[in-house]
């Protein structure tokens, strides 16, 4: 009898990132057999993925320097080819924010030759979220004339897969012979809406499986326009049942707080066979997961007195951060805290979704009364105060408003400067009130 196959890829991923994906596959689809293609992990998530039963693969050495929501789509076509005969059904998944709430291959377990693809709740114009995204991966891989002729038609997630062994393998070598030809941006959600949309797939049975009664939920756009609505243990999806598969939880707290709860090893013991900086960062997440703080504490501190430079792993770093802002106070906490923010400092590069998670945190700490490291905040507002003037010499008022409104909230350190910078993003925003505020602040300061 041939087994059902789940397949995904881990690039630069910590086992923190990927532990709810696996523990609530394993819990939910028990018979399927967890396929990852990895690259850039540590000893200690590879070891966790291996502990848990993840088949893991490498990429191959050609593959690692490219974009790998691009070059998945090459190792995919490629691993099936040789070994999809061995499969009935097979789910390509993103790995970072999806969860398994029921075994998804019983929903499908009726169909034979046939590839199910997830919808968002928008067009790709963006007619109600104002999301234009999909357009402009269209625009940029396609062109203007083939990505207008799509404005109309629902986002296609390509995250989410599902189908059986041929139709898969069919997919992933036409998504890839389109892709190829420039794997240098994320398009490969703009080849998979052109290649549906279009009907230049050569198959005859697709099914569609959308967020109000699909069993694979992409939430994200939805939740923008709707709140989460939680039943037990459960996301529900648009019609309010319980979907097998959950996408983009991530972008949503309470969605991430049930799955923290749920999918997560609350004990963890700590293994010190790893000495590499990145596991140890890594165990120390895992450890305050499971509440155990003082090992948390004695594990970071060891590393960090003997190696402070940790600029390179901040992306790991706030996982802790993360972790951390959810236990009780304590001194050893504390300490912990004040320890992940220094090595925080000096990061050269941040992402908007950086500058949203390190301003969530501050103010989370300040809220709770928790310590923070003055040079850490100094230097993560002062950065994001260089961007912001960055964006108003570009022209780009909109994101430039988006960092001023973050700095404001952040209590910068009184300075006339700013204030007046403030006020002119905002009189150009056309936010009157929010200027004169800014004026008279300025005023005050000189």
């Amino acid at each position: 009898m041939k087994k059902n196959l789940i397949l995904g890829a881990a690039k630069g991923y910590d086992w923190d990132t990927l532990e709810p994906f696996v523990f609530s596959c394993k819990k939910n689809c028990p018979s399927a057999e967890l396929v990852f293609f990895v690259d850039d992990i540590s000893d200690f998530t590879r070891a966790q993925l291996i502990r848990t039963g993840v088949l893991l693969k490498d990429f191959p050495a050609e593959m690692c320097e490219g974009v790998p929501n691009n070059t998945r789509w090459k190792v995919f076509s490629d691993f099936l080819e040789e070994h999809g005969d061995k499969y009935e059904q097979i789910f390509i998944s993103d790995t970072r924010d999806v969860i398994f709430q029921s075994d998804v291959f019983e929903c499908f377990k009726g169909y034979s030759n046939y590839l199910g693809y997830t919808t968002e709740p928008d067009d790709i114009r963006g007619s109600k979220t104002g999301d234009r995204l999909n357009y402009n991966w269209l625009f940029d891989f396609f062109g203007k004339e083939k990505a207008d002729r799509l404005l109309d038609k629902k986002i296609i997630c390509s995250g989410t897969v599902i189908g059986t062994s041929r139709y898969m393998q069919i997919f992933c070598r036409e998504i890839w012979q389109t892709l190829k030809c420039n794997i240098s941006g994320v398009f490969d959600q703009a080849v998979a809406n052109y290649l549906i949309h279009e009907n230049l797939l050569p198959l005859e049975h697709l099914i569609e499986i959308d967020v109000y009664s699909g069993e694979i939920f992409t939430s994200a756009l939805f939740h923008t326009m709707n709140p989460v609505k939680i039943r037990g243990d459960k996301i529900l999806r648009g019609d309010d049942e319980i979907p097998a598969v959950v996408h983009q939880y991530d972008r949503n707290e309470e969605s991430v707080q049930l799955v923290d709860e749920i999918y997560r090893d609350k004990n963890f013991q700590l293994n010190e066979q790893f000495h590499d900086t990145k596991s140890m960062i890594e165990q120390t997440t895992s450890l305050v997961r499971a509440n155990k703080i003082g090992a948390a504490t004695r594990i970071f501190m060891k590393e960090y007195l003997a190696n402070p430079d940790f600029r390179s792993y901040d992306r790991v770093l706030k996982r802790i951060l993360e972790a951390t802002l959810k236990k009780s106070s304590t001194q050893t906490l504390e300490l912990l805290l004040l320890a992940v923010q220094d090595a925080m400092t000096g990061v050269k590069i941040m992402t908007d979704r950086d500058f949203f998670v390190i301003h969530k945190l501050i103010k989370r700490e300040k809220e709770l009364g928790y310590p923070i490291e003055p040079e850490f905040k100094k230097y993560i507002t002062d950065f994001m105060y260089h961007v912001a003037k960055q964006d108003f010499k570009a022209n780009n008022f909109s994101h430039c408003l988006y960092l001023t409104d973050m700095l404001n909230e952040l209590d910068m350190p009184p300075d006339k400067d700013f204030y007046l910078f403030v006020a002119e993003v905002n009189r150009i925003a056309g936010r009157k009130d929010a200027a004169l505020d800014a004026y008279k602040k300025a005023l005050e300061l000189s």
